[in-house]
């Protein structure tokens, strides 16, 4: 049991590490990578461990309450421990960049409207726990560890932006957090040790999770990620129920 919370917790950054080699400032940001994958594996652990050690759990219901307040508990003791480390990159805040304002609120609005596409899903029996769980659980957990602490790690050791050739593209740290945080959800481990990839799981949170990292990149905040994250899990599973 233990042995398999482990190899999933370290699973999803397999695929993505090898991208550091390219993305990387210098080699002595190497050591800033490290801590980074130990901070993502043990984060993953003390999700994983109340779903299968009853023991653990201060909240019992059909969903993962007590890992999602133990992720969060644990994110906020890892922000402070790293506070100062994370400046510039500093998220973890209400006030927004003003200069960036208008259109990472245009971003935010779009990509929350997307989630009404869910009209198109299997439909689900109505409830209550899933919706109130959605709109609160995933979005403060998720937010706080993914944009605000390792959005802001790799932003103070990769580079600026992806240079293929002579042309230069988006910021590296975005997308690798949007990849890890589709591969997250996408990829998993059965009981036998089998590898398990759902491509829709994968790609249905890559993109929001690469916009989310985009929006907090620009607007200083994971204010408007949180929101958009808690209302797209509330509004595809409301629409869903409801239809």
């Amino acid at each position: 049991m233990i042995l398999k919370i482990v190899f999933e917790s370290i699973l999803p950054l397999l695929p993505v590490l090898p991208l550091t080699i390219f993305f990387v400032k210098d080699k002595v940001q190497i050591k800033t990578v490290g801590l980074f994958s130990l901070i993502f594996i043990i984060q993953q652990i003390v999700l994983k461990l109340p779903r299968e050690i009853q023991g653990l759990q201060i909240i019992h219901g059909k969903l993962n309450w007590t890992g999602k307040l133990f992720g969060i508990f644990f994110g906020l003791i890892v922000y402070f421990l790293l506070r100062q480390k994370l400046k510039p990159f500093d998220f973890l805040r209400f006030k927004q960049d003003p200069k960036s304002l208008k259109r990472t609120l245009l971003v935010t609005i779009i990509i929350t409207c997307t989630t009404l596409f869910s009209f198109f899903d299997t439909p689900k029996q109505f409830d209550f726990e899933t919706l109130i769980y959605q709109l609160t659980m995933p979005g403060f957990d998720e937010e706080i560890m993914y944009r605000g602490i390792f959005l802001g790690l790799l932003l103070t050791c990769f580079k600026d932006v992806i240079i293929i050739g002579k042309r230069t593209y988006g910021n590296p740290s975005v997308l690798f957090i949007g990849l890890l945080f589709g591969l997250a959800h996408g990829l998993g481990v059965e009981d036998n040790f089998n590898l398990k990839f759902d491509p829709y799981s994968f790609i249905s949170t890559f993109i929001p999770g690469y916009v989310w990292s985009w929006i907090t990149a620009k607007s200083k905040s994971i204010v408007q990620a949180t929101i958009s994250h808690n209302l797209m899990n509330f509004i595809g599973n409301i629409v869903t129920m409801t239809k």
